[in-house]
């Protein structure tokens, strides 16, 4: 059994659903009277729902509490994920990687900012939740991505040591957190999650096809 750990972000890695979040959140922005550039909706991709509440509450004098508002976001996510009529895409090639690396005796687990009600119905829904080891949502952290917390508390629960993580991320604020938990960390190039700065990350694919897919374990063995 081998004693490396891979550690999977969930939205933009493991599922496309950033698209989904978009769409879900331009509605409730114009609810609540929000406008944001793309950029700036880009820029929270990978941080915790407080986090980027507090900046737009702050921002537009919205009067609803932090709370509220993380509940409103949270539940039209929710709603959306758990009917049986709507499907989450997943990441092509996923399957394969997930496979390749349990085949290898490699640990893996699910490291997501989102709320644990909905990872665990995107992870049930797209039949992935059974080849996980561990997994810890955002609900679980006092502080979100690109602070490292996540990541560090996954490490300790697989009693795993932090030069045996590799972290799998598609933003910035999720590379910036692998890096700053000291952990080596694959960037995945999703168009999908918009202009994502993953520079930071040790090696980067813009795809898990056969070829990234050997290149990933042999970075995850060194």
């Amino acid at each position: 059994m081998s004693n490396k750990v891979v550690i999977f972000d969930m939205d933009g890695v493991l599922v496309d659903t950033e698209p989904i979040y978009r769409r879900l959140s331009e509605e409730l922005y114009k609810r609540l009277g929000i406008e944001l550039t793309e950029e700036e909706q880009y820029a929270f991709a990978g941080s915790v729902s407080k986090d980027k509440w507090t900046s737009l509450r702050n921002r537009f004098n919205l009067k609803q509490s932090i709370e509220e508002l993380g509940k409103m976001s949270s539940g039209i996510k929710y709603e959306y994920l758990a009917n049986k009529e709507n499907e989450i895409p997943k990441i092509k090639g996923i399957d394969e990687l997930i496979l390749s690396l349990k085949d290898r005796g490699i640990k893996i687990c699910v490291a997501s900012s989102s709320r644990k009600e909905n990872v665990e119905v995107i992870l049930t829904k797209t039949k992935l939740i059974k080849y996980f080891d561990y997994i810890i949502s955002g609900s679980e952290v006092q502080k979100g991505k690109p602070n490292p917390e996540i990541f560090l508390k996954a490490a300790d629960k697989l009693n795993a040591d932090i030069t045996d993580c590799v972290v799998i991320e598609d933003t910035r604020n999720g590379v910036r957190a692998a890096k700053a938990a000291k952990m080596k960390c694959v960037g995945f190039r999703n168009l999908n999650s918009g202009i994502q700065n993953i520079e930071a990350s040790d090696i980067i694919v813009d795809a898990f096809d056969k070829e990234n897919i050997k290149d990933i374990i042999k970075f995850v063995e060194e």
